[in-house]
């Protein structure tokens, strides 16, 4: 599967090769081997409450939306409004880009089927979440720096409900 991302809002930075990274790992950490495109695209708030409202109906602002496709080249969407992010990052204190990533994530795994509708989703989702950032991390540091050893183990139990760790993930 090939990942393309687009920034095609103005109002915060987008680091788009992380973000490109990050897609790429977590897809691979998912086992997901769909030929195809997945586009993540950030947008303004305003552009994807449009969408939501057209799309599922729902008249107010979210911060991530995704659609998945029957076939190539285009198999699925993940759109994303950066300023939702940065402002959940200001209000709870954490730093945006890991915010912003951890919205990545949350999209494709949304894009995969994981709803987060209830409670118990939503504490399903966010162990996803924080597992897929650590391994993806992780690795990222094993690639620069020769590492790997721990990662390995990590790696192959993702997918399996390994409890992550209760610490920020940086990038």
């Amino acid at each position: 599967m090939t990942v393309q991302v687009t920034n095609a809002q103005r109002q915060c930075r987008v680091a788009t090769t992380t973000v490109a990274r990050l897609a790429r790992c977590t897809v691979q950490q998912l086992g997901i081997r769909v030929p195809g495109l997945l586009v993540i695209t950030f947008l303004d708030a305003r552009r994807l409450r449009r969408l939501n409202q057209q799309f599922l109906r729902q008249d107010r602002p979210t911060d991530v939306l995704s659609f998945r496709y029957d076939g190539e080249p285009i198999v699925g969407e993940v759109l994303i409004a950066p300023s939702a992010a940065r402002r959940y990052a200001h209000t709870h204190r954490v730093s945006y880009q890991q915010e912003l990533l951890r919205y990545v994530v949350h999209g494709i795994l949304h894009w995969t089927g994981l709803d987060d509708k209830s409670q118990a989703q939503r504490r399903r989702m966010r162990k996803k979440e924080d597992d897929l950032l650590w391994v993806c991390r992780e690795r990222r540091a094993a690639d620069g720096a020769g590492r790997g050893s721990a990662l390995s183990e990590r790696r192959r139990t993702v997918g399996q409900g390994m409890t992550g760790p209760a610490r920020s993930i940086r990038w």
